[in-house]
């Protein structure tokens, strides 16, 4: 018998890796029951887009085999240059009236026929002269269709497509309650680009996406030290083979100098969220993705923001059982696992 309140296994597709997440819910607590994640060929993904179906296809597939993922309903979300969003104010109506009203609204935001997209909003919470500010989301069906040929040809079956940001939200909201009356801010560092997300007393505020993430350090340690991407990869997170003639802090002092220039990109974004919002400035930040591995990098990030930073642990309040995971691999994977776990808080029951 099939139970349709069951949670929805998460699928990321990154452009370096894919990841899944299994999540049961018992007695209202979460509780893993698979992860996994698996690396892509370089450039399969780019800025957010396919570029090669057969290659993603073969991954989610090897993915679902490797770690006996028997769901076949999932979650997936979309990001990159597909994506519009955009700050707007609505009609305060009932639910049941909001798409109508944010299908008329985003017609005059939109540059792309409505024809051509798919339309969502998110509501902040907030309400100004008896209308509600939202998020509008906008995605191109082209793009969003190849992600869902991708997943059907895999066998599973993709019943909830989000944003990142709205993943990372709904999991720092599980693992953080007592935030929840504050202003904070998310950042989650993948490969090719910084998703930065705001809350403010647990609502959506905000989300933009600054296109540099942690390949720009591999590139940076490869271009400078003349090696390998492959090994500029080991290097970034901390991996020095003995007698190796690179030497630690050659590495460290590229981490900083990026990593400086990824704070700058931050504090502008803070700086425009606070002078659009002064009911409320960035209180806390959180920082995960693959570039936390470094040391360096997160004391960089700390030191130079003018805010109190700290390490996202996306499985803060989810029990992991020993049999499914150890702590050291849950240590392991941690820096990539929000995305995917906030997928998985999705249910079939729901809307």
């Amino acid at each position: 018998m099939f139970f349709y309140n069951k949670q929805l296994l998460g699928l990321d597709m990154g452009s370096y890796l894919i990841k899944a997440a299994q999540l049961q819910k018992k007695r209202g607590k979460y509780q893993l029951k698979k992860f996994g994640s698996i690396p892509i060929p370089v450039n399969t993904i780019v800025d957010g887009s396919i570029m090669n179906t057969y290659e993603m296809n073969d991954a989610v597939k090897t993915l679902m085999a490797k770690e006996h993922f028997k769901d076949k309903y999932c979650s997936i979300c979309i990001s990159g240059h597909g994506i519009i969003n955009r700050v707007i104010s609505v009609p305060k109506v009932a639910d049941d009236e909001f798409y109508n009203v944010l299908k008329v609204e985003a017609e005059t935001h939109i540059p792309n026929d409505i024809k051509d997209i798919y339309l969502d909003g998110i509501k902040t919470g907030v309400v100004e002269d008896g209308r509600d500010r939202v998020i509008l989301i906008a995605a191109r069906k082209d793009l969003v269709g190849d992600f869902f040929q991708v997943v059907n040809d895999a066998g599973v079956r993709p019943m909830s497509v989000e944003i990142d940001a709205t993943a990372l939200a709904n999991i720092f909201n599980v693992n953080y309650p007592e935030e929840r009356d504050k202003t904070v801010a998310l950042l989650n560092v993948g490969a090719s680009k910084t998703n930065i997300v705001i809350l403010s007393n647990g609502d959506l505020r905000f989300f933009r996406e600054v296109m540099t993430g942690g390949n720009f350090i591999t590139e940076e340690i490869t271009r400078r030290l003349k090696v390998s991407f492959q090994q500029a990869e080991s290097l970034k997170s901390g991996s020095h083979a003995a007698g190796d003639s690179i030497l630690p802090n050659q590495v460290e002092e590229i981490v900083a100098d990026v990593a400086k220039g990824m704070v700058s990109d931050i504090a502008r974004v803070f700086d425009y969220y606070t002078n659009s919002n002064p009911e409320g400035a960035v209180s806390k930040v959180y920082v995960t993705g693959g570039a936390t591995r470094s040391f360096t990098f997160i004391e960089t990030i700390k030191s130079n923001l003018s805010i109190p930073v700290e390490k996202f642990n996306p499985f803060k309040e989810i029990t992991v059982p020993g049999q499914v995971m150890t702590r050291e691999e849950v240590e392991n994977c941690s820096h990539i696992a929000a995305i995917s776990l906030g997928l998985a808080l999705r249910r079939m029951d729901e809307e």
